[in-house]
């Protein structure tokens, strides 16, 4: 049987800061890129969805094979680590040119710097993400309560430093914009100088946990056939209820995904008060984060599920009726939202941990990384398909317009001519707008619940019978 293995509190506090580290690397992008591309570097919006889709696409195709990599490389320095250290360079360098300041190219030339800076990002990250959590049962074993105990403390860390990252991401860009004389130049050099946090995250990892990363002994040597996997996750049936619940959940928040900024900027036209009120909405993160895990923990991974819907239910309910008279409205509206998903977000990667050890206990074959890797791909297809359905949405709705005056507006200071928001036109566009942004998450997240409510079989206790047995073995 396996020895109890006991995480330090010193590998606690690495690996839960990692997280921090790896998505400061690409805040910048991740929550301005779109913007960016379409405000400062003047690409339109439907070209900007079409080279977003094709890089997602992309993106998808290394998703796919990420797992079976990572599973059949066979390195004799690790498993996942010296992924980690290769992909840490090129997810720093794609961070920073999907940012760069290339507004004097051709637009076919600075959509081409943009797609390519994106795949660089989210590719590598397919590998990173994957080897993290391969990392996780190596630092546990075959403890559930382990396991919950530091992807819950991973989401508290995150929390904690999203307080300060919401309140002076934007700042910190509005300043270096300031000095360096164009606002654009801001988002370009505060992405560089945060790029290269992934590559402290890896070193610091490799310290923490490295002497637990050896290649796997015996059987495991020999490279599995890419069949013998695909046979392996389709025997796994819990793969396929849990994997299709995710892709519909994770389809609507991506559809929407890319609309936030211009509720504030273009809708609303109360961009100062962006940064404040996703500061608050962090410190409520950390609390929420301090306190809510406790309740997620007592419903189980299945009930967390459905009461995480119901409060996603009336925070959009809220967001239809009352987002376009007040921005406080929409804050209120956001933070009941994110005080639901800690119930789940807890758990993290264990949903997908407990169907790998579902699956070995079902055909005795232990392909539990793949398992993990693959929940990149709800994500990812989500992404490439519901980034889409945003961006020509909002391109059928002249959208480009209404950004047009917007921007000619904000830029021509006190003489600036804003009779277009009073009318009947942009009323039309806004009402649109928020029905849109509101409603479409609720129409996926209904039809992921019946998924996994009438689909997924695996209890808390099943799992931990597993992962024990499997542990045996």
């Amino acid at each position: 049987m396996e020895k109890q293995r006991k995480v330090s509190r010193f590998q606690v506090f690495v690996y839960s800061s990692y997280g921090v580290l790896q998505n400061l690397s690409y805040r910048v992008p991740m929550i301005y890129g779109q913007m960016y591309m379409t405000q400062y570097l003047g690409v339109p919006i439907a070209t900007a969805t079409a080279v977003l889709t094709v890089a997602k696409l992309m993106d998808f195709g290394f998703a796919l094979v990420s797992g079976w990599l990572i599973q059949s490389a066979g390195f004799k320095k690790g498993k996942y680590l010296p992924w980690m250290k290769a992909l840490r360079w090129v997810m720093a360098a794609g961070a920073i040119l999907r940012m760069a300041p290339v507004q004097p190219l051709p637009t076919a030339a600075k959509a081409a710097c943009v797609g390519l800076g994106y795949v660089m990002i989210h590719g590598s990250m397919n590998f990173m993400s994957t080897c993290q959590r391969g990392l996780l049962p190596k630092l546990c074993g075959a403890d559930m309560d382990q396991r919950v105990h530091l992807t819950t403390r991973q989401e508290q860390f995150s929390s904690a430093a999203s307080v300060i990252l919401s309140f002076g991401t934007l700042p910190l860009i509005t300043l270096v914009g300031r000095l360096a004389g164009d606002a654009g130049k801001g988002y370009s050099i505060v992405s560089a100088l945060l790029a290269p946090t992934v590559i402290l995250g890896v070193s610091l990892l490799e310290k923490a946990v490295g002497q637990l990363d050896s290649p796997r002994q015996g059987s495991a040597v020999e490279r599995p056939k890419l069949r013998d996997m695909l046979r392996a996750l389709s025997d796994n049936d819990q793969l396929a209820v849990y994997m299709g619940s995710q892709l519909l959940s994770a389809l609507g928040s991506a559809t929407i995904s890319g609309m936030t900024m211009y509720y504030w900027s273009i809708v609303m036209n109360r961009m100062a008060l962006h940064s404040l009120v996703s500061g608050i909405s962090t410190c409520a993160g950390l609390l929420f984060a301090l306190i809510i895990p406790r309740y997620g923990k007592r419903l189980g991974k299945r009930k967390a599920v459905l009461v995480n819907f119901a409060i996603m239910l009336f925070a959009r309910l809220l967001m239809a009726t009352l987002g376009l008279r007040s921005v406080w409205v929409m804050a209120l509206a956001n933070l009941l939202e994110k005080a639901g998903q800690f119930l789940t977000a807890i758990y993290g990667v264990n949903y997908y941990l407990d169907i790998g050890e579902y699956g070995y206990h079902k055909t005795g074959r232990d392909f539990r990384t793949l398992c993990m890797s693959m929940s990149n791909i709800p994500s990812k297809i989500a992404t490439a398909i519901g980034g889409s359905i945003g961006g020509f949405f909002l391109a059928r709705m002249s959208f480009d317009r209404f950004q047009s005056l917007h921007s000619a507006a904000s830029r021509a200071g006190e003489a600036a001519d804003w009779s277009f928001r009073a009318t009947a036109e942009f009323a039309a566009f806004c009402t649109r707008f928020i029905r849109f942004y509101a409603f479409a998450p609720v129409l996926f997240s209904l039809l992921s619940i019946c998924v996994f409510v009438f689909g997924y079989r695996i209890s808390d206790e099943d799992a931990k019978r597993y992962a024990r047995e499997n542990a045996e073995r």
